[in-house]
């Protein structure tokens, strides 16, 4: 469960649905095809013991939105909050009582919300088109919170597209001094524990898709020290599909190096492994 907040809409899986959503929805198509679209497409949320909260969550507040709340949807989010059970996996998480009291509040006050009716749907929107924000290629380097250098690296650059996204992968750089290319050259790519059930945890790589129009919103200071080629294309379509916040590039890691121990994975791939086109003899 990518978290970063307390909030309906601080998590992964809010950002990848709510997106998808609002995407389809500006397309012109309809609210019931969008959410039988995404139930479809999202199975393995839906029987996530970790997301499905989320995904029922995001669905509901969509619909709101365009003020076509299904009472279906609704009814599965007047169990989730009223019998307690996303309280119930923050608790397993080992969240902290000061985040239990804000989520609840935060849950009691979103189902006040939808359960009144809106007064008018949201508008769809005309598309406008953006360039990412990073070039392909870009070594950036920003700080944690401990005043150490850390390193993220551009896989892929959109030109016009609609939300101009940066495919960005976090690497296990970490120093006191800045960071330089050769420090890229030989980097590789940092991999964080996800939890796929109660008690399974599974590696899987820190690399996300990143929004030009959030980019603004970021509290986080990046710094391009050089550029290193990339030969491989990569497609939001259908390429890591994970949509994530700029300062969650510093989030994740304050967290993974506050216990490495712990946290640390026994992967090993190489960034140069995405730069390149595999050689074929």
């Amino acid at each position: 469960m990518g978290t970063w907040g307390t909030g309906i809409s601080s998590n992964d899986v809010y950002e990848d649905i709510n997106y998808e959503f609002f995407e389809l929805y500006n397309e012109g198509m309809d609210v019931p095809e969008i959410t039988k679209k995404l139930i479809q497409e999202n199975k393995e949320l839906i029987d996530s013991y970790e997301d499905q909260n989320n995904f029922w969550i995001t669905i509901a507040k969509c619909q709101w939105e365009c003020k076509a709340l299904d009472s279906e949807v609704h009814k599965k989010v007047i169990e989730i909050v009223e019998s307690g059970k996303d309280i119930e996996l923050w608790k397993e998480l080992d969240s902290s009582k000061s985040d239990l009291t804000k989520r609840k509040k935060v849950l009691d006050s979103f189902l006040t919300k939808i359960s009144e009716d809106k007064k008018s749907a949201r508008k769809r929107k005309r598309k406008v088109f953006r360039d990412a924000i990073f070039e392909k290629g870009d070594c950036l380097v920003f700080k944690l919170s401990d005043g150490d250098y850390c390193g993220a690296f551009v896989l892929e650059s959109e030109k016009n597209t609609e939300y101009g996204l940066n495919l960005i992968v976090t690497t296990d750089i970490k120093k006191t001094d800045k960071p330089t290319l050769k420090d890229f050259e030989k980097a590789k790519v940092l991999f964080g524990m996800t939890q796929q059930t109660l008690t399974k945890f599974v590696p899987k790589e820190k690399i996300s898709w990143y929004y030009a129009q959030h980019f603004k919103k970021a509290e986080t200071e990046f710094e391009i020290i050089g550029k290193l080629k990339v030969d491989k294309y990569y497609y939001s379509s259908k390429d890591y599909q994970s949509f994530s916040n700029w300062d969650n590039l510093v989030l994740f890691q304050d967290t993974f190096y506050s216990d490495y121990k712990n946290n640390k994975c026994n992967v090993n791939v190489k960034l140069s492994s995405l730069r390149k086109k595999i050689k074929w003899l």
